[in-house]
């Protein structure tokens, strides 16, 4: 019967809910025919009946009458029989289905109460024993079995069992429900609820351990949750950036400190907003997150946001990060980084920067000229590795013997995190110092310092010191140098020598005051007294000093204190005591030589004077005898008389030359400047010295240049500067020879040149040839006085010109003497 009653459930569940539902409403629909042939039954015997009482009321008819009515109703009532039995079978056959479909359904709902730890207790009768439905797994495993279920008191604690017969009194007998929860003996929490259904009343039991396990951890997350949303709101209320949230409605329902400063926001007013209605719109239209730069005025100043925005269905939540400062920041920094660039492109060292992959960002003006590379290699940001080896393609670096490890070596620098330095010797002798700085970022900035002229500086200034040094120490000068603090910082043997100090004297960190207490023992005043205060004093000025010292032992000894850089001061001291003595001797003798000369000059002033009168008078007296003004005289009493003339007039030129000597001496002498001819200038000096050049047949030829007519000078001096130097050639000139006597232009110059033809002036002699009183004889002849051409250089020299002799070669001498040529004088 079972498995018919489950075959016929499974049959009528094979059906969908619509067949079902047409299947009963066939059955129905038969029921209901059924009802309505009974009624068509009812109403034929009805009319039976009524004509049946017609038909007996007829005699003839009876019998067929009685037939037909028979018939009818055995035919109704065989239809009916059959109809109320097929209805019977359609009608148990559905019940049947039902009841296996219920019972299935009761099956899956017990299955239900079992897995999900549920147990019903029904009481249909409150004095009756509850009918169970369902199973608790973890009572069972605990050991409390289905059929002790409604034996409470096995399984339940006291106080659980207490409260829930006192619940179930109340439930069955008096309808109260209830719902609380109860704990076994093996621990296990059980949810309790009861109710009235109908007539029955239900208990449910229920395993909350596990749901009471998940209500605690969830209560634990939900705690966490409200802390964690705490501290968040914490945390957004005091940034400095602003927050705020909207609801689905537009409405804000959060906002931190800093949105209602920038904003003003109040509590009534909840749709302000930080940003303009263009970027509202904007932001609305694009995706669920948004995210971009936005500029709004907060508080009449123009601010850069970087707005995002997380739209849901829920609402929206917002932040915007101001970043003017960080705008500012990078307009500062880029303007710092082109402030440093500049400022590296003047520097004298070389600068390239890498970054983190080994390419080049920049190089100054100076990496440019240490290595004249291409500027479009340059600009397109080389590795470090292609610059290397551009560099030695190009000859600026030598070439290493294992390049590769050199270079490996060179880029273990990236890796540091440290500076590192290499000495680098160029092939075109150049010697560069290497020096890698690691950035913080990635990547390196190297330095190529060109050491060239710095180690050749150092190799000179070290030879320069040493030379130095090596000069101090043989300088007969004692040498010592004291600083800021008085002590002593260099000094010379010299110095120890002349001072006969000790050997821990001179030495670096004595101070002045022990030198002063030896050496002043010494000297007669107090001179180191002196040079104590000058050294370790303040004073505001800082002069050269210099004196003298005399010691005890008669030495002399002159000091110059000479104040140094750095505050520094140099003491020299040199022995002079020799150099005094012969000082004074010279002195004395220069006393002597100048007494000497004075009473020379007044000797020959004196003389010249004295000797002028009588002069005058012998040249008078012999051209009246020669004039024969007082009767006639023979032939030798002439000749004796033109000896006279003669003589009396070299010796009255030697008289006037010592004279004009005397006035150059005392510089009194004053040239009467006016324009002169210059041919017959030359031609009365040749009309001077014509006697003697006939007497030594000697010719004598002019030469003047076309251009020159006059010329400002002293007529006087120039005609004793004629006559002297045509004198000098004559003296030197040998007999039948040529003197040329020349007047030309050179440069800015009146030259006039006396050249003779004649042997050499000697070399000792032309080395004294202006000295005064300095005379010779040649071929033969009286030497002068020797004034002549002292009196030439003097007079020229005296018109700012300047006088050249020129002599050798066996070509005779040349005088020439140079005289400025004024042109604004009228001088052609």
């Amino acid at each position: 019967m079972q498995k018919k009653k489950r075959r016929i459930m499974h049959s009528f569940d094979d059906y969908t809910f619509k067949k079902k539902l047409q299947k009963i409403t066939r059955i129905c629909v038969g029921v209901l025919c059924l009802l309505f042939l009974l009624f068509l039954a009812h109403a034929a015997t009805q009319i039976s009946v009524f004509h049946l009482f017609s038909f007996f009321a007829r005699p003839n008819e009876p019998w067929l009458i009685i037939v037909i009515f028979g018939s009818i109703a055995c035919s109704s009532l065989l239809i009916c029989v059959t109809i109320i039995i097929n209805t019977k079978r359609a009608l148990w056959k559905s019940w049947t289905m039902i009841q296996a479909h219920l019972s299935e359904k009761l099956e899956q709902y017990e299955w239900l109460l079992e897995k999900t730890g549920q147990c019903l207790f029904i009481w249909d009768n409150p004095t009756a024993l509850p009918y169970t439905v369902g199973n608790i797994p973890t009572l069972q495993k605990a050991g409390i079995y289905k059929k002790d279920f409604q034996y409470f008191d096995k399984w339940l604690e006291k106080s659980s069992l207490q409260q829930l017969d006192q619940a179930l009194i109340e439930l069955r007998y008096n309808g109260c429900s209830f719902e609380f929860s109860v704990t076994t003996t093996t621990k296990i929490l059980l949810q309790v609820t009861g109710i009235i259904a109908g007539t029955a009343a239900i208990v449910r039991f229920q395993d909350i351990s596990v749901q009471q396990s998940e209500n605690i951890r969830l209560q634990k997350e939900v705690t966490q949750i409200l802390t964690e949303l705490k501290i968040q709101h914490n945390l957004l209320e005091h940034i400095q950036e602003p927050v705020w949230i909207r609801d689905c409605e537009g409405k804000i329902c959060f906002t931190n400190r800093a949105f209602r400063e920038m904003t003003n926001f109040q509590e009534k007013n909840n749709t302000v907003d930080l940003f303009d209605e263009t970027t509202q719109c904007t932001t609305d239209e694009t995706e669920t997150i948004f995210q971009k730069h936005v500029y709004t005025v907060v508080k009449g100043e123009r601010h850069h946001f970087h707005l995002t925005r997380i739209t849901t269905k829920e609402g929206m939540a917002a932040f915007a990060r101001d970043d003017s400062a960080y705008e500012n920041l990078v307009k500062e920094m880029e303007r710092i980084l082109q402030s440093h660039c500049e400022t590296l492109d003047q520097i004298s060292t070389a600068v390239a920067i890498f970054d983190a992959n080994q390419k080049l960002k920049f190089c100054n003006h100076a990496f440019k000229i240490l290595w004249p590379l291409e500027i479009s290699f340059l600009e397109n940001e080389p590795s470090h590795s292609l610059l290397l080896e551009h560099l030695r393609e190009k000859g600026f670096i030598g070439e290493y013997p294992d390049w590769r490890a050199w270079k490996e070596e060179l880029f273990k620098a990236y890796r540091q995190t440290e500076s590192n330095q290499q000495i680098w010797n160029l092939p075109d002798g150049r010697t560069v110092r290497v020096i890698s700085s690691p950035h913080p970022q990635g990547g390196i900035t190297w330095l190529y310092e060109n050491l060239t002229e710095k180690i050749d500086l150092e190799r000179r200034y070290n030879t320069l010191i040493k030379i130095q040094g090596e000069t101090l120490d043989k300088l007969s000068e004692g040498v010592v140098v004291f600083g800021t603090d008085g002590r002593l910082r260099l000094s010379n043997p010299s110095l120890s020598k002349l001072w006969s100090l000790p050997h821990n004297l001179p030495v670096e960190g004595t101070h002045i005051t022990e030198l002063e207490n030896h050496c002043s023992a010494l000297t007669i005043g107090e001179e180191w007294k002196q040079f104590t205060q000058f050294i370790t004093g303040f004073a505001e000025k800082r002069d050269i000093y210099s004196g003298r010292i005399d010691l005890k032992s008669g030495i002399i000894i002159d000091y110059t204190l000479t104040p140094l850089s750095n505050g520094q001061t140099m003491l020299t001291f040199a022995n002079v005591t020799d150099t005094i003595h012969i000082a004074r001797a010279l002195q004395e003798k220069n006393e002597a030589l100048e007494k000497a000369d004075r009473l020379r000059n007044e000797f020959v002033q004196h003389v010249s004077y004295e000797l002028r009168t009588p002069l005058t008078n012998i040249i008078g007296f012999s051209d009246i005898l020669r004039d024969q003004i007082f009767g006639s005289t023979n032939e030798r009493q002439k000749e004796y008389l033109g000896y006279i003339h003669s003589e009396s007039g070299v010796l009255l030129n030697i008289v006037n030359d010592i004279l004009d000597l005397a006035t150059l001496d005392a510089g009194i002498m004053i040239l009467d400047i006016k324009p002169v001819q210059i041919a017959e200038a030359m031609a009365q000096a040749v009309a001077r010295v014509e006697e003697r050049l006939h007497g030594r047949h000697i010719t004598l030829l002019q030469n003047i240049s076309p251009s020159l007519k006059f010329m400002s000078a002293d007529a006087t001096r120039l005609h004793q500067i004629f006559v002297n130097v045509l004198s000098n050639a004559i003296n030197f000139a040998t007999e039948k020879s040529t003197i040329e006597f020349c007047a030309d232009t050179q440069d800015n110059y009146i030259v006039f040149s006396v050249h003779n033809e004649g042997s050499d002036i000697p070399t000792d002699i032309l080395d004294r040839i202006f000295k005064r009183f300095t005379s010779h004889s040649h071929h033969g002849g009286r030497a002068g006085a020797g004034l002549g051409l002292s009196l030439v250089k003097s007079f020229v020299e005296l018109h700012n010109g300047r006088v050249e002799i020129f002599t050798g070669m066996g070509k005779g001498t040349t005088v020439r003497c140079f005289f400025p040529n004024q042109k604004d004088t009228g001088v052609l």
